[in-house]
């Protein structure tokens, strides 16, 4: 086998090859990767990452949609323990919808849980004084029993008051968030508007400012 002044082995390289001087020390040269000549588009590769934040942030604000209405029919109904916990459930989920990329409303889903919270407390606490009044009057003690009733009910109208604050959909209450639009999901354009229509005027009309008489200067 030939050697050359290095005393390496030459290879004897076959019919087609880039390189018949290659040595077993060098091997044999294959064509390599230029990405200059790369004529793949990065965008017609999907997105990964962005997709699956959508889709979180799409699961994320349903899951928020859900408990807020099943906190507010539970509230609507005095079901304060249950308001309670769909309260929760509500707070939980728009944290998600915040690390996904959604709109941060956790300060107001906080709220409505607290208020939920208060609730189910002043709801529990009114149960207990009702049946205190309800044993001290079958037990013969109508002082007492008047007591516990009044009591009840300030507690009840606690409860009912912080359930009405953390009511989502009420009007003292907080506001039920859409869901999520999927990015893939087709919306139905607006119908197009006729420019020929009159002008509404935005300018609200004058209020007639009428004196009042003062009655210290009737004579």
């Amino acid at each position: 086998m030939p050697e050359n002044d290095n005393n390496d082995v030459l290879v004897e390289a076959p019919e087609g090859t880039f390189d018949t001087t290659a040595t077993m020390s060098d091997p044999v040269d294959s064509e390599v990767f230029d990405p200059a000549l790369d004529t793949t588009d990065a965008a017609d590769a999907p997105d990964v990452d962005t997709q699956a934040q959508t889709d979180a942030l799409n699961d994320a604000q349903q899951t928020e949609l859900q408990a807020q209405q099943a906190e507010a029919n539970a509230a609507a109904s005095g079901d304060y323990a249950t308001a309670q916990d769909q309260a929760q459930q509500a707070y939980s989920a728009s944290q998600d919808v915040a690390n996904a990329g959604g709109l941060d409303n956790t300060s107001q889903t906080w709220t409505a849980a607290q208020d939920e919270s208060w609730a189910n407390w002043d709801q529990q606490t009114a149960d207990q004084n009702a049946q205190a009044a309800a044993s001290y009057e079958a037990s013969g003690n109508p002082d007492d029993a008047a007591i516990y009733a009044a009591a009840a009910d300030n507690a009840q109208g606690n409860a009912d008051n912080f359930g009405e604050a953390g009511e989502y959909g009420d009007p003292l209450g907080p506001s039920v968030d859409p869901p999520a639009v999927a990015e893939d999901t087709v919306v139905d354009e607006a119908p197009a508007v006729d420019d020929s229509a009159a002008a509404v005027e935005d300018t609200a009309p004058a209020v007639e400012e009428t004196a009042v008489d003062d009655d210290s200067s009737a004579a």
